[in-house]
């Protein structure tokens, strides 16, 4: 019989990545793993969480990544989990990627008991990077509780795409990705695997709006504090509706196109002709009088 070792794939196409039969099989699969109900942990508004085998039910062993592409991560089966420059006790961004950029030990979670995916105060997605102490040997064992050597650092991916590190107050469930080499990978599995399918839609939010009916006129640029109504000059108006906060500068409220404001139901130009001056209050370049009604609409998730 001929040996893997000696077919050559190589001569229909010289510029593949195979020499031979036992290279193509030897090949490196990251697979996502679907999420596990009992996989939970209570997480108290913190950046990472150390998982164990006794605790966490995240038995197994763990292939270690430790470059991009990593070159000696080759268990089968092997959780796949960056290797941190010290202990695990400490959250960070270590993470690693395959030959086309994609993190490989990036994981969703989700709240355990609704299964919405858990969000930032400015409602991005966070996810897990899953990692593993210096100096763990390849293949080793997920530690068990008090011998922890596998931590999950929480992360949200910002505007620039960078890894940012946030905290978390939730009991989470989480899925891990797991390496198969090409002769090892399961005779049949959903490529792609159901890790964001099985994520249940949140509920969608109305936005909230306050509304400011004018009891004495405003002039011109004069600054309003939105939850009392009132003028930094003599204007005054009566605030209904919600408790509204602007984002954190002037920047981000010019670009944020989820911000509506109104004059007689008349939508402003943000930065033109209403300006942002804090979070709580705000000017428009028009002379408000009697009668007159100003409408301040943000969205819901981060007031």
């Amino acid at each position: 019989m001929i040996n893997a070792r000696q077919v050559n794939v190589l001569r229909p196409d010289t510029g593949g990545n195979y020499t031979t039969l036992k290279d193509y099989l030897e090949r490196r699969k990251i697979i996502a793993m679907p999420f596990v109900e009992a996989q939970e942990i209570a997480v108290a508004g913190v950046n990472y969480v150390l998982v164990d085998s006794t605790t966490h039910l995240i038995g197994g062993t763990l292939t270690v990544l430790n470059a991009s592409p990593p070159v000696t991560a080759i268990t089968n089966g092997g959780i796949a989990a960056a290797e941190l420059v010290g202990a695990v006790g400490t959250a960070a961004i270590t993470s690693h990627t395959d030959d086309l950029g994609n993190v490989l030990n990036l994981v969703m979670i989700r709240d355990g008991s609704t299964h919405e995916e858990v969000k930032t105060a400015d409602d991005r997605t966070v996810f897990g990077l899953v990692q593993c102490a210096n100096g763990v040997a390849e293949g080793a064992n997920v530690g068990a509780s008090a011998s922890e050597n596998t931590q999950i650092s929480f992360v949200y991916i910002a505007a620039d795409g960078t890894l940012t590190l946030t905290a978390v107050t939730d009991t989470i469930e989480f899925n891990v990705n797991k390496l198969y080499m090409e002769a090892h990978v399961p005779t049949i599995y959903l490529e792609g695997a159901n890790r964001d399918t099985v994520i249940v839609e949140p509920q969608v939010h109305e936005p909230l709006s306050r509304v400011l009916t004018v009891t004495a006129a405003f002039a011109a640029n004069e600054v309003i504090t939105l939850s009392t109504g009132a003028g930094a000059g003599t204007g005054t108006s009566t605030p209904t509706g919600d408790t509204v906060v602007l984002d954190t500068s002037a920047a981000l409220f010019n670009a944020n196109n989820l911000v509506r404001v109104r004059l007689n139901g008349v939508q402003l130009i943000r930065n033109v002709e209403a300006v942002w001056d804090s979070t709580l209050t705000m000017h428009v370049n028009i002379a408000m009088d009697i009668g007159d009604v100003l409408e301040v609409e943000v969205p819901i998730k981060y007031s």
